[in-house]
């Protein structure tokens, strides 16, 4: 009986409670600090791709590494990669992997064969670029330019303007299970909305999302099931919660998470939901793992010096989670770092 409870009140203990070792720190060549993590993404335990930028004199410039398998190398073979710009989201569409690009104030996509690199352009400029996925046989990317919100669907031959309903405002994210079957989360004049696409036209998916709340991610998986993160706003005050749907309903649930953002959210090797958390130790990272209604946390590896530790993005890599984010010690501007958990 004693066993039973110690383990039932770690689920709800503080992150520097509920340790569970297994991370493991991975050397990353360091880039012109500071630097900004836009993605991580992974195909399998041999192939993983980190975006962003550096600060570089002339401005931002875009910054690309590929895991493979051993270690982590600098990748500046693509389009552009000297110039001033940045990436984005990383997505894999067949053998390729498709990365957003932000070049001389257009967007492209660059897209990595076993031939090389080449580039898609956007059929128009936008003043922003807000985001961007791709599955096999379409790809989209969401964005404003003067005359508002912009929807840019891409089928393999071409490109069209999608409409959204009406009442939409702008698109804060986008993602995509199949080409017929695409998830967005919108600001609309009455609230934070999710639409769905089915192949003919966007709609309200109509989820009963927690009222004067706001959302960070959506995960759809193969098997259906759609998971939401994201967060409500009590009396001024943050709180974040999940929303998850079996193929017939919504269920909401309040993790211990405080108000952490969901944005790096995954679903992990052993099926539980896995993000990085605040930590509250300057030399170590902290994750949130979420299986049900227990959620646990463990820390990376302590880091000499330290005084911040971020992981920004997290991805399934096989049967291992890894991490990428920044590191500042102490003395020196935020530079990279990366993390594993198994393998």
């Amino acid at each position: 009986m004693f066993v039973c409870l110690v383990i039932a009140c770690a689920a709800m203990m503080s992150p520097a409670a509920a340790v569970t070792p297994g991370w493991s720190a991975l050397p990353v060549p360091a880039a012109a600090p500071p630097v900004t993590v836009s993605d991580l993404a992974a195909r399998g335990p041999g192939e993983a791709w980190a975006t962003g930028y550096e600060h570089a004199a002339e401005g931002p410039r875009p910054m690309l590494y590929r895991w493979d398998g051993t270690a982590w190398r600098r990748d500046t073979t693509f389009p552009g990669a000297g110039e001033p710009g940045w990436l984005g989201n990383v997505r894999f569409v067949g053998e390729e992997a498709w990365i957003f690009h932000h070049r001389g104030g257009a967007g492209e996509i660059l897209r990595r064969s076993a031939g090389g690199w080449s580039a898609v352009p956007l059929p128009q400029t936008l003043w922003t670029y807000q985001d961007f996925t791709a599955v096999p046989g379409a790809a989209w990317v969401v964005g404003e330019d003067d005359t508002g919100l912009k929807v840019l669907h891409y089928d393999g031959s071409g490109w069209t303007t999608q409409s959204t309903p009406d009442g939409v405002l702008f698109l804060m994210g986008i993602t995509a299970r199949t080409a017929t079957d695409a998830w967005a989360w919108a600001d609309t004049s009455t609230g934070t909305t999710v639409l769905r696409w089915d192949g003919t036209a966007w709609r309200d998916a109509k989820v009963p999302l927690p009222p004067n709340s706001n959302v960070h991610t959506l995960l759809p998986e193969p098997s259906g099931r759609v998971t939401i993160g994201g967060s409500r706003y009590t009396d001024g005050v943050a709180r974040t919660y999940l929303m998850t749907f079996n193929g017939r309903s919504w269920r909401t649930t309040y993790p211990p998470l405080g108000d952490t953002s969901t944005e790096a959210m995954v679903r992990g090797p052993d099926g539980a939901l896995w993000l990085p958390v605040r930590s509250d130790r300057a030399f170590q990272s902290t994750y949130a793992r979420v299986d049900g209604v227990r959620t646990t946390f463990s820390h990376g590896p302590e880091r000499g010096d330290a005084i911040d530790v971020m992981p920004r993005a997290l991805a399934r890599a096989g049967s291992s989670l890894l991490s990428f984010g920044t590191v500042e010690i102490y003395g020196s501007k935020p530079n990279l770092m990366s993390e594993r958990l198994g393998g």
